[in-house]
């Protein structure tokens, strides 16, 4: 039996919550649940997840808010602004961020936080109009927004723009947009100097010839109601957070997870990502599913090996999605190598069987990239790099140690110190960089049509 203090404590705290002489405060109500929950968008700069890590400037604050109160922080991703702000609006949760600022019209039915950034609204456009300098001058071209944002409202109140072929999308993210500059399905849009500078890393062709507003704070919304402590609280978390410089230590983090698009053809993939990826998304989905393994590492490599092509054949003899040799479809039990399925079943085996060679010390994210290399050139001429790298003091079991070694296999004048003899390193050095380019992009693409939901216990 409890005792009486436990009931009385019980007691006590039901009727502080449903009371109306004392309806609790927003931070109360936190405090009670023990979970603050934050809602935003898919963003690298908001929340964005990289394999079991979670960038986004935006989350690492909360956490860290969260931990230093010891309560929780739960988050939902929104497909678009009116979802979100509808579910702060109806209390589905307690702060809004996606890399949202300070607007008039926000103010109107939110309260914001201290500014934790500040970012200007460019234009963005493509190639063909990246001289233009007057905005307007692009009056007459195809312009699109996202509905529901700061780009929107700025439209309207800009003077003399009166744009003739301008609409807003729902549907599309920031991503998704620059995307169609790439490709001049549209002429440009309107977006944040900060979003802008992160997605030029790896999305070509995109321009900011003119700003259109003075820089803007970046901050955090609340509901209006009862509100106040919480607030409070938050302030004083992001004034430490800037004044100790956590804040631009969280943006430089997310840097270590741009792609590197000075070798991967960034150009064609985003034209297969909608061309060829629809055709067979749902069954890349399914294999990874099955054999547990990294859905985005699998779209990666498959189409780094045939664009997508179930029917591709090389000149070399290899076919298929995951671009099989005979011998190595044969050991792995691949009968038809041009079947989809079988293939992506195929060269999941095979990639484990070369994680597998690699000794166990080795951690799983450098035995993956061996593996991958040696999924390109051969697990013995990686070998081959590894001994070499040794031999010159460099650790063998860390990639970025090896790769200079396994360039060195195209050099005939080493070839008696290899015992597998000279090979393309130079080859798999770009094959292993090209997968983890896609792989990066690909987590985005699968992450933001939420595709799948099974998370891997490997990279």
């Amino acid at each position: 039996m409890k005792s009486l203090g436990v009931w009385l404590l019980l007691l006590v705290s039901f009727l502080f919550i449903h009371s109306p002489l004392q309806t609790p405060t927003h931070w109360q109500l936190i405090q009670h649940k023990n979970i603050l929950t934050y809602g935003t968008r898919t963003s690298l700069l908001s929340y964005f997840e990289v394999g079991d890590d979670i960038v986004g400037y935006e989350y690492k604050m909360l956490k860290e808010f969260c931990k230093q109160h010891n309560i929780e922080l739960n988050t939902i991703v929104f497909k678009n602004n009116g979802q979100l702000l509808n579910a702060l609006h109806n209390g589905a949760i307690d702060v809004a961020g996606g890399h949202l600022s300070i607007t008039q019209e926000r103010a109107k039915s939110f309260t914001f936080t201290e500014p934790i950034s500040q970012t200007a609204i460019n234009l963005v456009t493509h190639y063909d109009y990246r001289r233009l300098n007057s905005i307007n001058q692009f009056q007459p071209l195809v312009g699109q927004l996202i509905a529901n944002s700061s780009y929107e409202e700025m439209s309207k109140n800009l003077e003399d723009f009166k744009p003739s072929n301008i609409s807003s999308t729902a549907k599309d993210s920031m991503f998704e947009l620059f995307r169609k500059i790439n490709k001049k399905e549209i002429d440009y849009t309107f977006a944040d100097s900060e979003i802008i500078d992160i997605y030029q890393h790896f999305i070509p062709g995109i321009y900011q010839p003119i700003q259109l507003s003075e820089q803007e704070d970046i901050a955090f919304l609340l509901p209006k109601n009862r509100s106040e402590d919480l607030i409070d609280h938050l302030n004083k978390f992001i004034q430490s957070a800037k004044a100790t410089g956590k804040v631009t230590k969280y943006k430089n983090e997310l840097l270590t997870h741009l792609p590197q698009i000075d070798i991967a053809d960034t150009v064609t993939f985003f034209d297969k990502l909608q061309t060829e990826w629809p055709k067979i998304s749902e069954l890349v989905m399914e294999v990874a599913y099955e054999l547990e393994f990294d859905p985005s590492l699998l779209s990666a490599i498959s189409y780094q090996e045939s664009h997508w092509d179930p029917d591709a054949v090389s000149i070399s003899g290899v076919k298929g999605l995951m671009m099989l040799t005979e011998s190595t479809a044969e050991e792995m039990d691949v009968l038809d190598r041009t079947d989809p399925r079988e293939s992506l079943i195929g060269g999941v085996k095979y990639i484990r069987m070369m994680q597998a060679k690699f000794p166990d010390r080795i951690s799983s994210t450098n035995r993956l990239l061996f593996a991958l290399a040696a999924y390109n050139v051969g697990f013995g001429h990686v070998e081959d790099a590894r001994i070499l790298a040794q031999r010159a003091g460099k650790n063998p079991d860390i990639w970025l140690d090896v790769e200079p070694y396994l360039e060195k296999l195209n050099n005939p004048a080493i070839a008696h110190e290899l015992k597998y003899g000279i090979a393309d390193g130079k080859t798999a050095v770009i094959y292993v960089n090209n997968i983890m380019t896609y792989k990066q992009l690909m987590t985005w693409k699968i992450q933001k049509e939420r595709l799948f939901h099974y998370k891997p216990n490997i990279l």
